[in-house]
């Protein structure tokens, strides 16, 4: 086991909250990433779409981590974030408003119509805890927790990550077991296309097709079949990829030897298949064919997102991991094997090498995590993405686990940790609260001519202490949000149509829409065609009668 302290790994949540972001240093101490401060409350997005309307979303968590039930509120307050002095916006009292108040709502996202879209990151490699001990019952029992959570609008997709990154895809002949996502890429390109264009699904593998535009390799809108494929799926695997750190796992000389494990997709690690491989990937790549382990299952799940999201969705990243990235017995291969480095010397001072040289090669995976870690939270904050994660502390090391803690601390999520078995389904069911069951909080601006152009906002909470334990009196960080321009009158109408024209479309379908849109194009034709005959010939007469009374 590698030892933090004796790596001199500077912790990677102070390298991310620091300004500037520095390079990975050696220390001889190494601080601890910061724990989660409970109970703890936080707005989590401010919509003012429909300005002067506002919806504010907010995550209360008691002192377990658990999500704070609307019900546990006792009293809130929406005050100026910038001034506190002033009067609180609107006020709740057990959740009703105070002053009658009846543009005032405090209600659960689930009565609030949020729709969720939600990509699962699951550890499914072969790690001997996970392929025969209960543990890895228990990690596909917890995914069926998060998936009782899913609602009638709301969507996801599963990625199961081992040497392979696996999905839910409804592609024909893959609706009954996971998709090889990289094997399966040209196909869900084509289906991608199909869907954009608007045609019928052909892709799908269902008995009934989805309705025209959908994308059977995005987002789905029905994952109830999900967790009994799960069931079937086994941990396979010893490459698990869930963020692709370092050189590819194929190259023979990421390691201090050669593994013994073949690596899914690539047969055997060695020298002698390195030259065949490279042939085979250097045509490939002529011909533009996508090329496989260069992907990483954060990457697929931020792409899902960021493609197939939707503005009004709360969009997030559930995380059910170990933190392993890389061949899992990488370490101990190398104690085994010293590096060429570390072969001559004897006694402690081989031991000292070999240590040395785990620290460099572990020191090495952090720094690539770091710059990668950049731009995945950059991406993920722009994109309103949420990272969550559920850490499995008796299976990662302490810094491969703080990998998952900085995503979630920087993205806007919350990292919770188990140590033992039972610990598992309770930490997924408060995360899996914590994401589709925040607090929902609207009302009407009443001086709206006054915002300017952003509004600023703080939450000012006092819990049940009946119901929640621990400190009941909480203060939200402020957070901003722009105020939209008032719209002019022809603003107001185009986007009156254009909802119209949408509305019309769900409710008909593309095709039945698409009829009726060319029946009604007709009509409108042909009574522009009569109105104009119409107005036309009665000019010609009145311009008849002028003549002849001229003539008279």
């Amino acid at each position: 086991m590698i030892d933090a302290r004796r790596l001199g790994l500077t912790s990677l949540f102070a390298l991310l909250t620091a300004a500037p972001v520095c390079a990975v240093a050696a220390t001889s101490d190494v601080p601890a990433v910061p724990r989660m401060e409970l109970p703890q409350a936080r707005i989590d997005g401010i919509d003012t779409s429909a300005w002067p309307k506002v919806r504010v979303l907010a995550t209360i968590l008691d002192r377990r981590g658990a999500p704070a039930e609307v019900k546990a509120i006792s009293r809130l307050e929406v005050l100026d974030g910038k001034l506190r002095s002033r009067p609180p916006y609107i006020a709740f009292v057990n959740g009703a408003p105070l002053e009658g108040r009846k543009d005032g709502k405090l209600r659960p996202a689930s009565k609030a119509g949020i729709g969720h879209a939600t990509v699962l990151v699951v550890a499914g490699h072969q790690h001997e805890a996970l392929r025969r001990g209960t543990l890895g019952q228990r990690l596909k029992e917890s995914v069926g927790i998060v998936l009782k959570k899913f609602g009638k609008t709301d969507r996801g997709q599963l990625l199961w990550t081992a040497d392979r990154i696996s999905a839910w895809y409804d592609l024909k002949g893959r609706t009954t077991e996971l998709t090889d996502i990289e094997a399966e890429y040209a196909n869900c390109v084509a289906a991608r296309q199909e869907a954009r264009s608007g045609l019928p699904v052909s892709k799908s593998g269902k008995e009934k097709p989805p309705p025209p535009g959908t994308d059977v390799c995005g987002l789905r809108p029905d994952l109830k079949d999900v967790e009994a494929t799960l069931q079937r799926t086994a941990y396979a695997g010893f490459f698990p990829r869930p963020f692709a750190l370092g050189t590819p796992f194929y190259d023979h000389t990421r390691y201090c030897k050669p593994p013994r494990e073949s690596l899914a997709g690539y047969d055997q690690i060695s020298p002698e298949n390195a030259k065949v491989r490279k042939a085979q990937r250097d045509e490939a790549e002529l011909r533009g064919e996508p090329l496989p382990f260069q992907t990483s299952a954060l990457d697929e799940a931020l792409r899902l997102l960021i493609r197939d999201g939707q503005v009004s969705e709360e969009k997030s990243i559930l995380f059910l991991s170990d933190g392993k990235d890389g061949y899992l017995y990488d370490f101990d291969l190398c104690r085994q094997t010293p590096p060429p480095v570390c072969a001559e010397r004897t006694g402690r001072a081989r031991e000292t090498c070999i240590r040395d040289e785990l620290s460099r090669r572990a020191i090495a995976a952090q720094g690539d995590f770091r710059e990668k870690a950049v731009h995945w939270i950059g991406s993920a904050r722009a994109a309103g993405i949420r990272i969550f994660a559920v850490g499995l502390a008796n299976l990662g090391e302490r810094w491969e686990l703080d990998r998952l803690r900085l995503l979630a601390e920087r993205s806007g999520g919350t990292y919770r940790e188990v140590h033992s078995e039972p610990e598992i389904a309770g930490a997924v069911g408060r995360m899996a609260s914590e994401v589709f069951d925040q607090v929902v909080i609207e009302f009407t601006h009443q001086e709206p001519e006054e915002a300017g152009t952003s509004l600023s906002l703080q939450l000012k909470i006092e819990l049940d202490p009946t119901i929640v334990g621990g400190e009941t009196n909480l203060l939200a960080r402020a957070r901003e949000a722009a105020v939209p321009e008032p719209k002019t009158l022809r603003q107001r109408v185009t986007d009156a149509v254009i909802d119209a024209t949408a509305a019309a479309q769900d409710l008909l379908g593309y095709r039945t829409y698409l009829i009726v849109g060319i029946i009604a194009l007709v009509v409108v034709g042909l009574l522009t065609l009569l109105i104009s005959f119409l107005v036309l010939r009665a000019i010609g007469r009145g311009i008849g009668r002028l003549f002849r009374r001229a003539k008279a």
